[in-house]
C-alpha cells in the first residue's frame, strides 16, 4: 500500500533552480519536499561564473558563504583584442564548477526540506491538489508542484508542456583548462579576448579562476558537428590559435591541462499555457545562452519571485487554480529578467558574427568606446606583451 505524505511544495529536480528554491522556501516556514534521483549532482560543463547581481542574490539566500571554499576570486577582468587591452572592469566576479555550486547548495538545505532520491514517475495536477507518486510507491500530496528540471524535456512532455523553440544551436560552448607554459603564471585575473573579425564565428574567450585552476570558456555561432569544432575538441591549442592567432602575443604561451567539453544551446521557452497546480522554473521555463551572462540571474530570479511574492499569498488562501499560477506567467519583474536574457543572447550573436554594414559599423564602435574608456589602462597591453615576450 503506497504511503502518501503531505507538504506544501512538491520540487522535482535538486539543480541549481530547485535546490535554491527548497532552500528559500524553507526558510519562508513553508513546507517542502525535493525530488531527484541523485544523491550528489554529477559534474557537468554548465554556468561557470557567478556575476556581481548573483553575488548578491546568493547572499540574500544566505548561501554565498556555503560557496565560498569552491569559487575563484575576479576583481578586474580585462577586455582585449589583437594584442591590445582595450578596457579593464574592476568588479566582483567568481568562477566555480556548477557541480559544486549545486552540491554546496544541497549540503546547506535546512533539515526541515524534505529530501527524495527517487525518480519522478508520474504527476496528478488539479485546481486544489497535486499528486507526485514515486519510482518505490510513495505518493506525496501538495498544494503546489514545481518542475526544475533543467534542460531535460522528459517530465514537461509527460505534462503535455510545449516548448517553443526560439532558435536551435542557437550557439555553442567549450570549456577547458588553461595553465601557462613552464612555470609562469598569467599576469591577470581574468581576460574576456573577442576576436578580429565577424568571420571567426567565434563570440568571445574568457579566462577565469576556479580555484587553484585556470578555465578557459570559448562561445561560438557555429555547429558542434563541423571540422572547426571538433578541431577544438580534439587539437584544442592549435585549432584556437588558428582563429585567434595574436592571443598568445598578449597573454603568454598556454597550454590546455585538460579534455575540452562542449555543449550546444538551444533557445526555447514553454508556452505561455499555465496549468493548474504546478510552474515551471529556470531552465525548465525558458533556456539561456551563456555568452549573456544572464543563466544565473535568471535562475536566482525565478526563486525569489516564488519564494517572496508568489508562493506566500498562494498558500495563504484555497486552490491553486490557473488565476493563481497564471501569475507566474505574467510576473512583471520575472518576465522583465527572461526578455533581458532573449535580447542579450540575440544582440551577442549579432554582434559577433552579423557581416552588414549595421553591424560592421557597430562593432567598431563598440570597439573604439570600450577603447576610450580604457585608455588610462592603454599601458596595460604592453605590459601584458612584453611578458608574454620573455615566458
Amino acid at each position: 500500500m503506497a504511503v502518501t505524505t503531505t507538504t506544501d511544495i512538491v520540487i522535482a529536480g535538486a539543480g541549481l533552480a530547485g535546490s535554491v528554491a527548497a532552500h528559500e522556501l524553507a526558510r519562508q516556514g513553508i513546507r517542502v519536499a525535493l525530488i531527484d534521483s541523485r544523491a550528489e549532482y554529477p559534474a557537468c560543463f554548465k554556468a561557470e561564473k557567478i556575476e556581481a547581481d548573483q553575488a548578491d542574490l546568493f547572499r540574500e539566500f544566505g548561501l554565498m558563504d556555503a560557496l565560498q571554499p569552491h569559487v575563484g576570486r575576479v576583481r578586474e577582468v580585462l577586455d582585449a583584442r589583437g594584442t591590445r587591452v582595450l578596457q579593464v572592469l574592476r568588479l566582483e566576479q567568481y568562477g566555480i564548477a556548477y557541480h559544486d555550486m549545486v552540491n554546496a547548495i544541497r549540503r546547506a538545505l535546512p533539515p526541515a526540506v524534505d529530501v527524495r532520491l527517487m525518480r519522478v514517475e508520474g504527476v496528478s495536477l488539479g485546481p486544489d491538489r497535486q499528486q507526485v507518486t514515486l519510482a518505490d510507491g510513495a505518493v506525496l500530496e501538495a498544494r503546489l508542484f514545481v518542475m526544475a528540471c533543467g534542460t531535460g524535456a522528459s517530465l514537461s512532455g509527460r505534462l503535455g508542456l510545449k516548448r517553443e523553440m526560439i532558435r536551435r544551436e542557437h550557439s555553442i560552448a567549450f570549456g577547458f583548462d588553461v595553465a601557462a607554459s613552464g612555470a609562469g603564471r598569467f599576469p591577470f585575473d581574468s581576460i574576456s579576448y573577442y576576436p578580429d573579425g565577424w568571420q571567426t564565428g567565434i563570440g568571445y574567450l574568457t579566462l577565469f579562476p576556479i580555484g587553484t585552476r585556470m578555465r578557459a570558456n570559448l562561445f561560438a555561432y557555429r555547429s558542434l558537428t563541423d571540422d572547426w569544432s571538433r578541431a577544438i575538441v580534439h587539437e584544442p591549442k592549435p585549432a584556437l590559435l588558428r582563429l585567434l592567432p595574436r592571443l598568445r602575443s598578449l597573454i603568454g604561451d598556454f597550454e590546455v591541462t585538460s579534455k575540452v567539453e562542449s555543449a550546444r544551446i538551444d533557445l526555447y521557452r514553454i508556452e505561455n499555457q499555465p496549468r493548474a497546480g504546478m510552474i515551471p522554473i529556470g531552465d525548465s521555463y525558458q533556456s539561456v545562452c551563456p555568452t549573456t551572462g544572464t543563466g544565473l540571474s535568471k535562475v536566482l530570479t525565478d526563486v525569489h519571485v516564488l519564494a517572496r511574492d508568489c508562493a506566500p499569498a498562494w498558500l495563504s488562501t484555497p486552490g491553486m487554480d490557473v488565476d493563481k499560477t497564471g501569475l507566474w506567467y505574467r510576473h512583471p519583474r520575472k518576465n522583465e529578467v527572461d526578455e533581458r536574457s532573449l535580447q542579450k543572447a540575440e544582440y551577442r550573436r549579432r554582434v559577433s558574427i552579423d557581416g552588414s554594414l549595421r553591424w560592421r559599423l557597430h562593432r567598431a564602435k563598440v570597439h573604439l568606446q570600450m577603447s576610450w574608456a580604457g585608455w588610462p589602462e592603454s599601458g596595460r597591453a604592453t605590459r601584458l606583451t612584453r611578458r608574454s615576450e620573455r615566458t
